[in-house]
């Protein structure tokens, strides 16, 4: 091959075209983002951390996630993907949140449930159900807790003729009983990465309510087994029963009374996973989904919850039980339960972190009009934030005088209002909660970083 009389200039030429190259995937097909704040947490972190003896700042962990900017190209946004969107109310700044809500629907928050109905109808409101690949990601562990030795079963009584083996496993020795009677709570830090548990910061004061969807995790050996174990979930009104028999039988009892009953291998040994969540209940057997279907209950908000192991017979040995719930969404501070109408062309999101996330249930868009005696009346349209976590980003806000106002705009001008215009002009606040379609720039495929030893725990996984 003849030898190039120009390699510098060709090297040159290398180096444009990759950056080039870099610059077209960045701007038409994928970009990086970092999480900057825990709107979205545990799904995605984005946290500052505490050091657990003396509760002082003690680095971060931020979340890098890659995101596609080409799919909405070629389709609309789909409900539960993890969005990256401008927000409305300050055009500038980029967030991401779990698409929730669609066009020409009215949306419904109740008893940590999302429903939904076409707008300007009077149908009955109908629960979304969030699809199982999403629910993998979503599930949030409560039981054993962190830090928790799962053989010493916090929590839970064991009652009957049982005792424990030497790996914690209860050993049905007759008629016998396991049981948790404390109602599980929508706990701020369930979930989190078990390696930073303790040092992020708890900053929410909602979590009261008790939760209404729970997965049990376990494993079944009845090998030696006769008779049955029966697993049964009170989650507020709506009672679940599955009883395994020795005999070759899953008798499933739903919340409307009905009966089901399913073929399995006698002397059932295996996992056994059994998920309530968003009206659906899905019963997994040795990894086979053995029931996988949509409820008829009523919507409700869960007074109390409890779980329970009961066997009649003998030879049963039972793991310990994994507990996790789903995410409790909650409704927005100001309003109990209000019904948001979204219109054609424009989406409702939520973060996951429902108990700390400024989203479409609480964004409102403030508006100033007045007279400057020169042109025609002017108006100023910004965000409405009072109290947040950077006071300097409050939105509007006094100086130390308070008589001068300063009022960011949705393009991210700075505005400045003596008192007396401030007392003259028109203040009208407005519920602003929806994204339009023109501003959503992509979804979150995963996350890629930040990873050990850089940060205290790997953050490497698919966003669903």
């Amino acid at each position: 091959k003849e030898k190039s009389k120009h390699p510098f200039r060709e090297n040159i030429e290398v180096v444009l075209f990759a950056i080039v190259m870099a610059m077209g995937l960045k701007v038409f097909a994928v970009e990086a983002y970092q999480i900057p704040t825990g709107s979205m947490q545990p799904t995605l972190m984005g946290t500052e951390l505490l050091d657990p003896a003396t509760k002082r700042p003690n680095g971060a962990l931020n979340d890098r996630v890659l995101v596609d900017k080409i799919s909405y190209f070629f389709r609309d946004p789909q409900r539960w993907e993890v969005v990256v969107f401008r927000y409305p109310l300050l055009t500038h700044n980029n967030y991401v949140k779990r698409l929730v809500g669609m066009p020409n629907e009215e949306l419904w928050i109740d008893g940590g449930d999302l429903y939904a109905r076409e707008l300007d109808t009077d149908d009955d409101f109908v629960v979304l159900t969030k699809p199982w690949k999403v629910m993998q990601n979503i599930w949030k562990q409560v039981l054993p807790g962190v830090g928790d030795d799962p053989a010493q079963w916090h929590g839970w009584r064991i009652t009957g003729k049982a005792t424990k083996n030497d790996d914690g496993y209860v050993v049905f020795i007759g008629d016998g009983k396991c049981d948790y009677s404390s109602s599980i709570r929508n706990g701020y830090l369930h979930g989190y990465p078990e390696e930073v548990y303790f040092s992020v910061p708890n900053v929410s004061s909602r979590s009261r309510e008790v939760v209404g969807d729970l997965r049990l995790q376990f494993h079944l050996d009845g090998v030696q087994a006769s008779g049955f174990i029966e697993a049964g979930l009170e989650l507020g009104n709506n009672l679940i029963n599955a009883k395994l028999d020795a005999s070759g039988s899953l008798s499933l009892s739903l919340p409307n009374g009905e009966q089901r009953v399913i073929e399995i291998p006698t002397n059932f040994s295996g996992d056994v996973d059994l998920a309530f969540w968003d009206h659906h209940l899905r019963v997994s057997l040795a990894g086979d989904v053995v029931f996988n279907e949509k409820l008829d209950v009523e919507p409700h908000k869960p007074r109390r919850n409890r779980m329970q192991f009961t066997v009649k017979g003998s030879g049963w040995v039972l793991s310990p039980v994994t507990v996790s719930r789903d995410i409790h969404y909650l409704p927005p501070r100001q309003n109990a339960a209000p019904i948001f109408e979204i219109s054609d062309g424009h989406y409702f999101m939520m973060g996951d972190n429902t108990q700390n996330s400024l989203d479409s249930r609480d964004w409102q868009r403030e508006t100033f009009s007045y007279d400057n005696g020169i042109d025609a009346p002017l108006k100023i349209a910004g965000d409405h934030l009072q109290h947040g976590s950077d006071p300097m980003y409050n939105n509007p806000r006094w100086n130390m005088s308070h008589d001068i106002m300063t009022v960011r705009d949705e393009f991210g001008n700075i505005h400045t209002l003596d008192e007396n215009i401030v007392k003259q002009s028109a203040d009208v606040l407005q519920h602003a909660p929806l994204v339009p379609r023109e501003y959503m720039l992509g979804r979150a495929l995963a996350v890629f970083m930040p990873l050990k030893p850089i940060a205290p725990t790997n953050r490497f996984n698919l966003v669903q």
